[in-house]
C-alpha cells in the first residue's frame, strides 16, 4: 500500500534543518515555531525574522512552500547577557 502522507507533505530548510510539515501554507511565524521545535534555532521563535529566497517576512506574512522553502533567521534582538 502506497503511503498516501508523503503526497500531503511539504518540506523546507532552515538554517540548514530539514522540516516537515503538512500544510502548504504557513505563516511566517509558524515556520519560526517549527524551527525551534526542530532545534534550528537557540532562542524564542519571537526573537527572529525569517529570511526566504523571495524576502523578509513579518510574524503574520503568509508563505506558500512550494513557492519560498529554503529559509535563514535573523535575530530581531540582542542576546541574552551572559
Amino acid at each position: 500500500m502506497a503511503d498516501r502522507t508523503k503526497d500531503s507533505e511539504f518540506g523546507f530548510k532552515i538554517n540548514g534543518v530539514e522540516v516537515k510539515t503538512s500544510h502548504q501554507i504557513l505563516t511566517a511565524g509558524e515556520i519560526l515555531k517549527l524551527a525551534a521545535e526542530h532545534g534550528a534555532i537557540p532562542r524564542k521563535p519571537e526573537q527572529y525574522t525569517l529570511e526566504g529566497d523571495k524576502g523578509t517576512y513579518g510574524w503574520d506574512d503568509k508563505v506558500d512552500l512550494e513557492e519560498d522553502n529554503i529559509f535563514k533567521t535573523i535575530p530581531n534582538t540582542a542576546p541574552p547577557a551572559v
